[in-house]
C-alpha cells in the first residue's frame, strides 16, 4: 500500500512539474520580451505576497507517502519575509510550518548591477532561497516543535503587467528534524523530508517605506 501511495504521489508531482514547465516553455516567447532594469516595480510595490498550493512526496524513514502543501509568504522588497504553511498527510503527521523566507541573490544582483535585463531569468535567479523555522507536528496530543529547513526556486509561468505579479511553479525541498528527547519536540521525535511543487500566485502591495524621508529643516 505504501508503495502504491508513493507511486501515486510521485506521479502527481511529476505531472504538476512537467505541466508547469511546459507552460513556462509555451509562455517563454512572451515572457522573454519583458525586458527591464532588474527591479520590476519592487521599489514601488515593496511587499511581495504569495499563495501556493500543490503537493509532494514525503519520506519518513522507510515510509513514502503523498502530502498536500499550502504556503503563504510575504517578503519585503522580495528579499526576506515570513512563511506560514501546512502539510496535509494521510498518516496523521499533518503539520503547520512557520518561519522566515530569505532570498539573498536579488539583493546581491541589485547592488552589483548583475541584471541580465530579462524578467524571466532575473526573477528565476532571484527566487532561489532558503526557509528556516519550526514545524508544529503532529496536530494531536503528542504535538511538539521541530526544526524546519527548506530550499526552492520559482519558475515563472505567466506575468500580470510589467512587474513581479503573476503565476509561477515553485519547486521545493524541506527537512524537519527533532529528537524524541527534545524538551519541546514531538513525543516520538521527527525526521523526514518532503519534495514537491506548488502553483504560486504572486502579487505585491505598497507600504510607502521606500519613498519615505524624514521631515526636512526649513529656514525660518
Amino acid at each position: 500500500m505504501a508503495t502504491k501511495a508513493a507511486l501515486r504521489a510521485a506521479t502527481f508531482v511529476a505531472n504538476l512539474s512537467v505541466g508547469g514547465l511546459a507552460l513556462a516553455l509555451l509562455a517563454s516567447s512572451g515572457v522573454a520580451e519583458a525586458q527591464g532594469d532588474g527591479v520590476y516595480g519592487r521599489l514601488e510595490g515593496d511587499v511581495v505576497l504569495e499563495a501556493g498550493l500543490g503537493g509532494g512526496v514525503a519520506f519518513e524513514g522507510p515510509s513514502v507517502l503523498g502530502a498536500g502543501v499550502l504556503d503563504l509568504r510575504a517578503r519585503y522588497l522580495d528579499m526576506a519575509g515570513v512563511l506560514v504553511g501546512a502539510e496535509l498527510r494521510p498518516d496523521g503527521s499533518t503539520r503547520v510550518v512557520v518561519g522566515v523566507d530569505v532570498r539573498p541573490l536579488w539583493l546581491a544582483r541589485f547592488v552589483l548591477g548583475g541584471s541580465v535585463h530579462d524578467r524571466y531569468w532575473d526573477l528565476l535567479i532571484d527566487s532561489i532561497g532558503v526557509d528556516l523555522g519550526v514545524a508544529i507536528t503532529p496536530l494531536d496530543e503528542t504535538v511538539g516543535a521541530a526544526l524546519m529547513v527548506g530550499f526552492g526556486l520559482d519558475v515563472p509561468l505567466v506575468f500580470f503587467g510589467d512587474g513581479v505579479p503573476g503565476l509561477a511553479l515553485r519547486l521545493f525541498g524541506r527537512h524537519v528534524a527533532a529528537l524524541a528527547t527534545d524538551r519541546y519536540g514531538p513525543d516520538n521525535g521527527a525526521n523526514d523530508w518532503i519534495a514537491g511543487a506548488t502553483l504560486v500566485l504572486r502579487g505585491n502591495a505598497s507600504t510607502g517605506l521606500p519613498g519615505w524621508e524624514p521631515r526636512r529643516y526649513q529656514l525660518p
